[in-house]
């Protein structure tokens, strides 16, 4: 047998590590850097999940002077169209009743500039569950969101310019703004009684009408600040009640939301009796307030798939779970996308592969995953303690995605640190999709 030099020994050593190392390149690559899951209840039972690192971008200040932060809400822009710099929304309490003197800062996140904040406008418009209602607006360099006018006798938008640092007011709160940047669908935040979703501070002028109408849903410009009202609730109950309307409660408009071309949108109509709410309908309607058509019953946290079917999660069909309707006036569902007893705050992925969803506390923990559309497959993306109050002080995760859909934006309290928001890189899973035949189980 031939005798082996140093050097051919090491040469041969040195080859075998290389061919390993491309080996298990070759298998990380073949491998999804995530766990997949057939169910959601499997998601729930899962251990040993590998899960992205949850990265906080906001201060919780001082034990003097604690800072707390949120975007509060979902499904709308809290990233420019760079994915730079996202909003924030700080408050100085929690877990107490939100009072008319109580007020926020708005603010900007440069996510390039070590989470540097930038204070840019104060609210004290504001709840637990939907803050001041900050986006960034479509197709400009405006920031939007609701405060109480210098008076303090109305609600009104503040208009802030990222480029120039200048502030207008528009006369009436926003809700829903338009995918072209160009028109908000506002209704009476005074009259919302939805748990933790209400304003405080300014009386609603027709709290002993059903149905008044004077108040309604109105389309407002954003560039004249002119408004029309597209759909009063006088006429709505019309539509909800042919034939007799209720001789007790409250009627109201709540939560709209643009389809993706911005030709109908979807608004929620409730009443409220007795401190409680009665019933909760989804309608759609054309842009002027036309062609009004029912979509479907007790709707909850709604997306649109496309210009025509949203999707939701319902208790009211079986089996529990999220669901797909056709915007078609039958009321009736499609397609069940995934069944869960457990409902959340759903959001379509840019690239419309994936959906965002989150889950409310369950046992104590909050849960936040993804759903790939085409293989049914759940990935997993974190486990969160609820360490904050429940009910109407919780604090949602709310997920979010910036503009390119490889970071996810949430709000958590698992830290112990009140309610602050945190960022997520997912540009691993999203570019690299499963495949039904080889996903992890």
């Amino acid at each position: 047998m031939p005798k082996v030099s140093p050097y051919e020994r090491f040469a041969f050593l040195g080859r075998t590590l290389l061919i390993l190392a491309l080996s298990m390149v070759v298998m990380a690559q073949d491998d999804p850097p995530y766990t997949t899951y057939k169910s959601f209840d499997e998601v729930l039972k899962a251990g040993n999940v590998r899960y992205p690192e949850a990265i906080r971008v906001t201060s919780a200040g001082t034990t003097e002077r604690p800072m707390y932060h949120g975007f509060f809400f979902y499904n709308c822009l809290q990233f420019d169209p760079t994915g730079r710099s996202m909003l924030a929304f700080r408050v100085y309490i929690q877990e107490r009743a939100v009072q008319p003197s109580d007020m926020g800062h708005v603010g900007i996140i440069d996510l390039q500039k070590g989470n540097n904040w930038t204070t840019v406008g104060q609210s004290t418009a504001w709840n637990w569950q939907q803050g001041c209602r900050v986006q960034w607006r479509p197709r400009s360099e405006e920031i939007l969101w609701n405060d109480r006018s210098d008076d303090g006798k109305k609600f009104v938008c503040r208009a802030y310019d990222f480029r120039t640092g200048k502030t207008r007011t528009l006369p009436r709160p926003t809700y829903a703004l338009s995918p072209d940047g160009t028109t908000a669908l506002t209704h009476d935040f005074e009259r919302m009684k939805h748990r933790g979703t209400d304003y405080v501070g300014i009386p609603d002028k027709y709290e002993d009408q059903y149905a008044p109408k004077e108040t309604g849903i109105w389309k407002m410009d954003l560039n004249t600040g002119e408004t029309e009202m597209i759909m009063s609730l006088d006429r709505i109950a019309d539509i909800v009640h042919p034939d007799k309307r209720p001789s007790k409660g409250l009627l109201y408009f709540f939560r709209e939301g643009w389809n993706p071309s911005g030709t109908r949108f979807i608004a929620f109509v409730k009443n409220h009796e007795r401190n409680r709410t009665k019933f909760t309908l989804a309608y759609s309607m054309t842009a002027e307030g036309t062609d009004v058509r029912f979509l479907y019953n007790n709707p909850s946290h709604h997306f649109w798939v496309d210009d025509s079917h949203v999707a939701d999660w319902s208790r009211m069909l079986a089996p529990k779970g999220y669901y797909l309707f056709k915007d078609d006036g039958s009321g009736k569902p499609k397609a069940l996308l995934w069944k869960s007893d457990y409902n959340g705050h759903d959001i379509y992925h840019p690239n419309s592969e994936w959906v965002l969803s989150d889950t409310y506390s369950i046992s104590g923990w909050q849960y936040l995953f993804l759903f790939h559309l085409r293989t049914k497959l759940f990935v997993p993306l974190g486990k969160f303690e609820a360490r904050n109050a429940r009910g109407l002080f919780r604090v949602d995760l709310h997920p979010r995605f910036s503009p390119d859909g490889n970071l996810v934006s949430f709000d958590a309290t698992h830290e112990g640190l009140g309610r602050q928001i945190y960022t997520m890189d997912i540009s691993r899973i999203v570019s690299n999709p499963p495949d039904a035949t080889r996903g992890r189980h």
